[in-house]
């Protein structure tokens, strides 16, 4: 196997827009939400459909830019609805109360408005309010929102309608009958007189972020029957060069419109290479207004040039708020420097891995990448495996499922037709707090195959990857985060040309990584490896192949199986007999 073809280039290691022409046309969020703005177009058009329901995680940022978006939709206000004329009573007589049709926009009930947005509201706000004079009972009654937006368009929070819910029914009420009746808003007390109904016809566009929405659905398991569904994305797709370019004119036209400098190209490649790490995909991008004007502001209060934002100002920017953040992960790494926490860069130990992790604290914002010790231990016994965290209570069940996975995977690649004559414990050695996640099963693998064969393992490589039972490595996620970590680690005690980390190929497109990890690789002082298997992740590791090439039938040095063939049949032979099935098995 060609190892060379595993380690991967410096170039890889950074994704890089494409140099397209950034043309002067504007381009706003609500452009890049194709989805979104077809449900809403259609939704308008539709005058047998009231309701619609956008999933939206940043509703008071999305509600401002649906809002203009249906405004540029919606004809321009026309004198619609009715006027309420109250006769008001005396002693001898109640009140009476009778509907005309509106003069003008200044009427009491009539429409004033074509769309509108509450993200605070209350009974009285949304359906108007019925008020008598202290003194003289005189009636007065106030327009809702949902006369005011007659024939219009009402955004509302699913949240606030969560928060207040006894508006639900009836709102369903208008929206179903589009008819408005007057109620008391006192459940033992009448309406002080006879008040007519009225037509009236709103469109109500509901944005809730998708915990939100499944708490609306479990109240009301109708709701899709009522309302029509779209999503505003939180990540926009950007694998494709015309993708690329609306992104790249759509953070131009916001810089423009919120009166911020001008990106130079390399300070949009800069911007684009933050970005995606947080969406963990180098195709998906955060487009969030929120997002960009929390960088686009702190990037122009950092820039010494006024005019323009350049690479230079954007990774600036960040790495400001790294130190400022960075607090925690600072004490983390001080107590690997100052041997609180034992992690060995260097050297080679049996039964003894790097795995990596991502560390986040409760209230924190910031995560961080940490290597952490995995040892294993092994002893002849009746095959039982300890996983010490699993034991312990210290792991939760995703973990769990990954070193029962390791364990299998290897009995199942060394074809075993019974279980060894070993005991093994595996842990996470100065481990305090609970882990979760599978994305240490594939060091589990190695440690264990390290310790059954006696194999040593290269200190300086840290490993982190998720696997299945036919040894296939599958994705993981904070990939940037723990190589950092480990780089960390590393370029602190001396970067010494034989560290690295091996990854799962699949994280390839992850990748989005610091300048000063790019560097070292590109100087050969530091190295990244992926992986498909766990057959290439011995290769690299141990420096020989797991089992004989199917093939060829043969291999060059002694193969893992091999080694921990022949260890078992030295015990056996210690303990007399040998059973028929290891005779077969020690000639794999």
């Amino acid at each position: 196997m060609d190892l060379s073809e595993q380690k991967l280039d410096w170039t890889a290691l950074q994704p890089h827009l494409a140099q397209l022409p950034v043309e002067t046309q504007k381009v706003s969020f609500l452009d890049l939400q194709w989805r979104a703005c077809s449900a809403i177009a259609q939704f308008l058009k539709n005058s047998h459909r009231s309701l619609l329901v956008l999933k939206a995680d940043d509703q008071s940022e999305y509600a401002s830019e649906v809002e203009n978006w249906v405004k540029l939709q919606q004809a321009p206000l026309q004198v619609s609805g009715v006027q309420y004329v109250v006769e008001q009573g005396d002693s001898f007589s109640f009140a009476q109360i009778h509907i005309e049709p509106a003069q003008s926009v200044q009427d009491n009930f009539a429409a004033k408005k074509t769309v509108a947005t509450a993200l605070y509201f209350d009974q009285s706000s949304l359906f108007g309010s019925i008020r008598i004079h202290p003194m003289s009972h005189d009636i007065q009654l106030n327009a809702g929102l949902v006369h005011q937006l007659n024939n219009g368009v009402l955004i509302l929070s699913v949240n606030q309608l969560l928060t207040h819910f006894d508006c639900w029914e009836r709102l369903k009420h208008v929206l179903v009958t589009k008819q408005f009746d007057w109620y008391s808003a006192h459940p033992f007390k009448a309406l002080p007189c006879e008040i007519p109904s009225y037509p009236l016809n709103v469109k109500v566009l509901l944005l809730g972020n998708r915990e939100e929405l499944a708490t609306l659905n479990e109240l009301v398991p109708d709701l899709y029957h009522l309302a029509d569904y779209s999503e505003i994305e939180s990540y926009i797709a950007v694998g494709k060069e015309p993708q690329q370019q609306a992104w790249q004119q759509y953070v131009q036209s916001f810089a423009w419109q919120h009166q911020f400098p001008h990106l130079t190209q390399d300070g949009l490649d800069k911007l684009y290479q933050w970005l995606v790490r947080e969406s963990e995909s180098r195709v998906l991008i955060n487009s969030s207004p929120l997002i960009l004007t929390q960088i686009l502001s702190g990037v122009s209060l950092l820039s010494n040039n006024k005019d323009e934002i350049s690479a230079v100002d954007v990774e600036q920017y960040f790495q400001q708020k790294l130190v400022q953040q960075g607090f925690l992960r600072e004490q983390a790494y001080a107590d690997i420097f100052y041997h609180q926490v034992y992690i060995e860069t260097d050297h080679e130990a049996v039964g003894q891995i790097n795995g990596l992790s991502v560390v986040e604290f409760t209230g924190m914002p910031m995560s961080f990448g940490e290597p952490s010790r995995i040892s294993c231990i092994v002893q002849f016994g009746d095959g039982e495996i300890v996983d010490i965290e699993r034991k312990s209570e210290l792991a939760g069940n995703v973990h769990g499922k990954g070193m029962m996975i390791a364990q299998n995977c290897l009995a199942n690649i060394l074809d075993l037709p019974s279980q060894l004559p070993f005991s093994a414990s595996l842990v996470f050695e100065q481990s305090y707090g609970e882990i979760d996640g599978d994305s240490a099963s594939l060091a589990a693998f190695l440690v264990l195959a390290s310790a059954l064969s006696d194999l040593p393992v290269p200190q300086s490589i840290a490993v982190t990857g998720s696997i299945d039972q036919f040894g296939l490595v599958h994705s993981i996620g904070g990939v940037n985060d723990k190589i950092e970590g480990f780089f960390a680690i590393c370029q602190s005690r001396g970067l010494t040309g034989k560290q690295g980390v091996i990854i799962p190929q699949s994280c390839l497109y992850q990748l989005s990584l610091t300048d000063d990890v790019v560097t070292a690789v590109k100087n050969n002082q530091f190295f990244i490896w992926t992986v498909n298997d766990v057959f290439e992740a011995c290769e690299i590791l141990f420096d020989r192949p797991l089992v004989v090439d199917e093939q060829t039938d043969k291999a060059e040095k002694v193969t893992i199986a091999q080694l921990i063939a022949k260890r078992i049949e030295q015990y056996a032979e210690q303990h007399h007999s040998i059973p028929f099935w290891l005779k077969w098995f020690a000639k794999k």
